[in-house]
């Protein structure tokens, strides 16, 4: 009987020991998937801040080109409206005037 009784205490432990084993196994193989998965993870953020400061690099050089373009096409329509008001200066005066009267109206009305 103690002799049965020793073996089931040696198998036991034995099996504790696999059950061990098996287990820092599978906590070594989780490890790994997951500093692989922490590596995908690193490489796709990476890989997105990239983009994203390439298509701001890419929108900030059209806005700038935009800008230019519109510039000179107000540069042109102030350099038309200056040659108008040189060669015909009652339109702006009567404009203005309008302006002045219209504003005195408004403002002196309480």
């Amino acid at each position: 009987m103690a002799i049965s009784a020793k073996r089931t205490i040696r198998a036991a432990r034995q099996d504790g020991e696999d059950i061990t084993e098996a287990l820092l196994d599978q906590i070594a193989v989780l490890r790994r998937e997951i500093a692989e998965i922490s590596d995908a993870v690193n490489d796709y953020s990476g890989h997105a801040f990239s983009d994203v400061q390439h298509n701001a690099v890419a929108l900030a050089k059209e806005v700038r080109h935009q800008g230019s373009i519109a510039l000179r096409q107000a540069n042109k329509q102030a350099h038309v409206a200056g040659k108008a008001v040189q060669e015909n200066p009652i339109p702006v005066i009567a404009v203005l005037g309008t302006i002045a009267l219209l504003s005195a109206l408004l403002f002196t009305r309480d």
